[in-house]
């Protein structure tokens, strides 16, 4: 983590400035690796408080998690390639660290939020490393760095994302990551090793979650093009230049291309038909979501750039150059590959795209504008004058753009496309900013560097810094954490813990290796994950999901059907009628149809009752009758 200038300068001034940095940036990791420390022996200590909220995010993630560290344990490759297929929507690269963690650390879900701690650190660590480095003088590099780094490890609300069991703290991380490494890659960009890097680091965000990497991937890309600013021109000239010479004929005459439009015509039709299907060989065949044509339709066109590639490898090879070798190896081809598997671009495609709206209220960018300026002036800042201070340091940062080092404006496009880009997408929530609001104080700490070295005398902006600095960290830990910053980290404060609904009939399932748990709850993964820890194997576990808009005949009817099916050893029947459920656009009285199921039923036999004070339920344990 070489700092602006280190290598160049030969002699001990050089040195003594590396050495210097080095400690700093030393000093800033082994302070967030305490911090972090910290946090998790919280949670070593109050293990249960995390798990509020049946229906949150985090019991998905722990129990993909856990899944992996199951396959990984058995070493079962045909599980573990099931695994990998199954994360369609989310990435698999958290649930991968969390399996590992899992592995070595043992089935315990207090370890859950270690990967999330090691996002957060290195946020926090990047954040610094990234700010000293837009400054060739030591003083204000020093000092944007630890401004950056005091702001990132003092926000209440990603402290609060960073020890959860979400993916935020990685996705921050791995974002971080990326800015620094496309930095030391434009510092030298004849080094193919500092542009494979760059191309890895891309492609384990892309693997986290898409939407992270489609911001970080977009700014780098768009910073790249607009440094220097005749950069756009040459490539303007270049695309049509190559248009030109494009030999139409041979393109609309090529089986592939054409094969691949035909198949682009049937996902057409079938989205403008609706739901599709026929008969072949007396077996149903549905073509609707159209998942797989789309997906054979990718495959036909990668097939024919494979060959195009093949062909004319000597001369793109040339063309592309030392970046974008790195770039296409180690990113774009391993990311086009990962769209060969079935449904994976289908996927992708909804994930980022308009269509995942979620829940709420109709797209409102003048709302989603207010919500994320709460979150971020409540939740992510210690207090709004210190979110308002952020944003004028950001300002005063502009000042001297074209004074910072090779790739810097990376760093200021990924704050302004990020911030646009939330505001913007359907689905609005406080929690998205978690993954790229690190720039916006990176930018804040240029700013208080750039005010530092209007002082004078090199003494005069040493103590000025050292006071600035010191003001801002006494500011941040005096200030009490609001209500807000948990709001924004979706983080309940109140009421029992949701893992009371599991704790009195564990015993009970002992030996079991299947186990059907039917709740008022629905279709909770709470349940999953936390019988599988308690069992420490491949426990097959069956749960029922009611439909939100089914009635209570309509679910008791679909409760019987799956009860028919399954082939679980026993049944858990948890019945908690003052459990809040409408957010999941659930309702008590129509989820209550799985407790008529349950009693209809006559393969199960009612053993023994467990009431569950804190939640006002009660679970009852149900055996087969053979």
């Amino acid at each position: 983590m070489d700092a602006p200038g280190a290598g160049k300068e030969p002699g001990d001034g050089g040195r003594r400035r590396l050495t210097l940095d080095t400690l700093a940036v030393a000093v800033v990791a082994l302070i967030a690796v305490g911090l972090a420390g910290a946090m998790l022996a919280d949670e070593w200590i109050h293990p249960g408080d995390l798990w509020r909220d049946a229906y949150h995010d985090r019991n998905s993630h722990m129990l993909n998690g856990m899944r992996f560290a199951l396959a990984l344990k058995t070493a079962d490759p045909g599980l573990f390639l099931a695994r990998l297929y199954s994360m369609q929507v989310w990435g698999p690269l958290h649930a991968l660290a969390l399996g590992v963690v899992l592995l070595f650390g043992g089935l315990d879900h207090r370890l859950g939020i270690v990967p999330s701690l090691a996002g957060w650190v290195v946020t926090v660590t990047f954040a610094g490393v990234i700010a000293r480095r837009l400054f060739a003088d030591p003083t204000q590099g020093r000092f944007a760095g630890a401004l950056a780094a005091v702001w990132t490890a003092a926000s209440p609300a990603f402290r609060l994302l960073g020890s959860d069991v979400m993916l935020e703290g990685m996705g921050a991380g791995l974002s971080a990551l990326a800015i620094w490494a496309y930095l030391r890659a434009r510092e030298r960009d004849q080094d193919p090793a500092r542009w494979r890097w760059l191309g890895v680091v891309l492609t384990a965000l892309f693997f986290h979650k898409a939407n992270y990497w489609g911001l970080a991937a977009a700014s780098l890309a768009l910073a790249a093009i607009l440094e220097p600013p005749t950069r756009l021109l040459t490539l303007a000239r270049e695309a049509r230049a190559g248009v030109t010479g494009v030999s139409w004929r041979r393109l609309l005459t090529d089986p592939w291309l054409i094969a691949a439009a035909g198949g682009a015509g049937l996902v057409a039709w079938v989205m403008v038909r609706g739901p599709t299907g026929f008969v072949v060989f007396g077996h149903a065949v549905s073509l609707y979501p159209p998942e797989t044509p789309v997906t054979v339709v990718y495959a036909l066109v990668f097939a024919r750039l494979a060959l195009a590639w093949r062909r004319h490898r000597p001369a793109l090879r040339e063309r592309l150059g030392v970046a974008g070798r790195g770039l296409f190896y180690w990113h774009l081809l391993p990311v086009a590959v990962s769209f060969l598997v079935p449904k994976r671009l289908t996927a992708f495609l909804w994930f980022v795209g308009p269509g995942n709206q979620g829940i709420g209220a109709p797209h409102d960018p003048l709302s989603g504008a207010s919500i994320y300026w709460q979150a971020y002036s409540e939740g992510f800042s210690p207090a709004p004058w210190l979110a308002v201070l952020a944003l004028v340091l950001g300002a005063v940062s502009l000042v001297r753009l074209r004074a910072y080092p090779r790739g810097a404006l990376a760093v200021f496009v990924f704050a302004g496309l990020s911030i646009l880009g939330v505001i913007l997408h359907p689905q609005h929530q406080g929690r998205f900013l978690a993954s790229w609001i690190f720039s916006i104080w990176i930018c804040a700490g240029a700013g208080g560097a750039v005010l530092l070295g209007w002082l004078p005398g090199s003494r005069t902006r040493a103590a000025g810094a050292a006071l600035a600095a010191g003001a801002l960290l006494c500011a941040c830990v005096i200030e009490p954490v609001r209500p807000a910053a948990f709001t924004a980290a979706i983080r309940s404060t109140t009421g029992p813990s949701d893992l009371d609904f599991v704790r009195p009939y564990l015993p009970a399932l002992a030996g079991s290796r299947r186990v059907g748990v039917a709740a008022t709850l629905g279709g909770t993964q709470l349940f999953a994950w936390t019988l599988q820890e308690h069992c420490r194997c491949r426990m097959d576990i069956d749960t029922l999901g009611p439909d939100p808009g089914a009635s209570r005949e309509q679910v008791r009817d679909a409760a019987l059907a799956e009860i028919a099916q399954s082939g679980a050893e026993r049944w858990v029947l948890v019945d908690a009628p003052a459990y809040p459920v409408d957010h999941a656009g659930l309702d008590y009285r129509r989820t209550i149809g799985v407790v008529d199921a349950m009693r209809a039923q006559r393969l199960y036999s009612p053993r023994t009752a467990y009431p569950i004070c804190s939640q006002g339920a009660v679970a009852t344990l149900y055996v087969r009758t053979d």
